[in-house]
């Protein structure tokens, strides 16, 4: 969509403002093609309750700069949009919402938007408008809100695709399952609220970890899964070692520090008829961690009964 605006409106410069994550509630920059000039200080984020993003819902029509100026000069928004210099603003709206704002720069040819430019830059702008509203909806869906996490049944969608990927291409896959230690503990001693934010954080440390190619899951309450893309067991380890030591750094302003316990499994057609039998593997690992004195991760290779040769 930004190329073709760029194309057909002959600017050398376009960016895209875009709702695109759950975490972040306004319009942050997501895309900067071409090249304008961005401070590396400055926190290019749209605040979707301001009166600049009201006037683009009210009007749903695409303005310059100056159109904006007197009216928006001494608002947040606008000093952020301001600073690019664009030529054109083209808000990206669907089902009453603000889902964008394309921003063209500098245009070659040093002329006015025409009527009919600015009605085919609406035009694209709904489509696009559209396609991100349904790229949220889908995000909400397949997220749980207080981890930022995918949601379980998301999870085991994902996770049937790259079963059948491994059986039939090959593919190496593993999972993490990941338990925090005493987190009951936790809850009683410190309250509910001391526990939400200790889960907060874990999760980010999670999500921080991980490779696009990656998903990573809350599994149930405390419990969380991991599921690494061309990786073996050995590879699995070291990324939870790793998250393992992470997380048992952090300081908690109640909680202090907070372990957790992890179990480790690559998917083995030999050993696994289906996802329950990979994710039981990887439990009983975890299990074995839990066991074993907790703030550990475990193999399931070397728990004694998958493969005999014990812990």
């Amino acid at each position: 969509i930004i190329y073709i605006c760029m194309g057909q409106m002959g600017v050398i410069q376009a960016a895209l403002f875009s709702r695109n994550n759950l975490e972040i509630p306004g319009l942050k920059l997501v895309r900067n093609l071409e090249g304008f000039s961005l401070d590396k200080k400055t926190h290019y984020v749209l605040n979707i309750d301001s009166e600049l993003i009201d006037f683009f819902l009210e009007n749903q029509m695409c303005f310059s700069l100056d159109e904006l100026r007197d009216r928006f000069s001494g608002e947040e928004n606008f000093k952020i949009i301001e600073s690019l210099q664009p030529s054109l603003l083209v808000p990206l709206i669907a089902k009453s919402q603000i889902m964008g704002l394309l921003v063209l720069g500098e245009r070659i040819q040093q002329e006015n938007y025409s009527l009919e430019e600015k009605r085919y830059l609406t035009d694209i702008a709904h489509f696009a408008a559209n396609a991100i509203h349904n790229a949220v909806l889908f995000e909400m869906s397949t997220t749980d809100l207080m981890t930022h996490l995918k949601q379980r049944h998301y999870f085991f969608e994902i996770l049937d695709k790259r079963i059948v990927q491994a059986v039939t291409k090959g593919t190496k896959i593993s999972l993490i399952m990941l338990d925090i230690d005493h987190f009951k503990q936790i809850n009683d001693s410190y309250g509910h609220q001391v526990g939400d934010e200790i889960l907060k954080s874990i999760s980010a440390t999670i999500r921080s970890g991980l490779r696009q190619e990656d998903i990573g899951a809350r599994y149930g309450g405390e419990e969380f899964v991991i599921l690494l893309h061309e990786s073996d067991e050995q590879q699995a380890y070291e990324v939870a070692e790793r998250l393992r030591q992470t997380i048992e750094k952090q300081k908690h302003p109640q909680a202090r520090s907070v372990s957790v316990s992890m179990g480790i499994a690559q998917y083995d057609p030999e050993l696994d008829s289906g996802p329950d039998d990979f994710i039981g593997r990887a439990d009983n690992a975890l299990y074995f961690s839990k066991e074993h004195g907790r703030n550990r991760s475990c193999r399931a290779s070397r728990v004694q009964g998958d493969t005999g040769r014990g812990a």
